[in-house]
């Protein structure tokens, strides 16, 4: 069992598991007439030109200065997180009241029960009726005929 554990272990540590951290160059090929197509296998419309493009590995110390930056900016966060949320309560408890706009009194609020019976409803508008032959001007109220709208077509 142990065996099968230690044979375990370094099949996971072997250096092809390892392969794309320890990664330090790719080949790239320049295809197309200028060279300006990148890819990462050879190109297919003929010769291409392949170089190696290094692959910048942070060193361990950026890596661990990256490592304390997130903690500062995380730690950072949390204390105006909870600044905010002081300041929130603060302004609650100083709001608490409801605002009044113009000179009333905290007795007459808009929750006050009102001492008046409310108005009963208006019926509907009426219309007065108008006959049926209104709307048709009489020939002597007829605006006169204009001429230079040419002759009245004819029914």
């Amino acid at each position: 069992m142990r065996l099968l554990a230690l044979l375990l272990t370094l099949l996971v540590t072997t250096p092809a598991s390892q392969a794309q951290t320890q990664l330090k160059e790719a080949t790239v090929y320049r295809c197309g007439p200028d060279g300006r197509d990148l890819r990462d296998v050879p190109c297919p419309s003929g010769p291409a030109k392949a170089e190696a493009v290094p692959y910048d590995q942070p060193s361990h110390a950026d890596a661990r200065a990256a490592r304390e930056r997130t903690k500062a900016e995380a730690r950072e966060a949390q204390r105006l997180g909870k600044e905010r949320k002081a300041q929130e309560a603060r302004d609650l408890k100083a709001n608490a009241r409801a605002a009044v706009i113009g000179p009333q009194s905290p007795a007459s609020a808009a929750s006050a029960p009102s001492k008046k019976a409310p108005k009963a409803p208006k019926g509907p508008k009426t219309k007065a009726a108008k006959p049926a032959e209104a709307h048709k001007l009489d020939a002597a109220q007829a605006p006169p005929p204009n001429p230079a709208l040419g002759p009245k077509p004819q029914r």
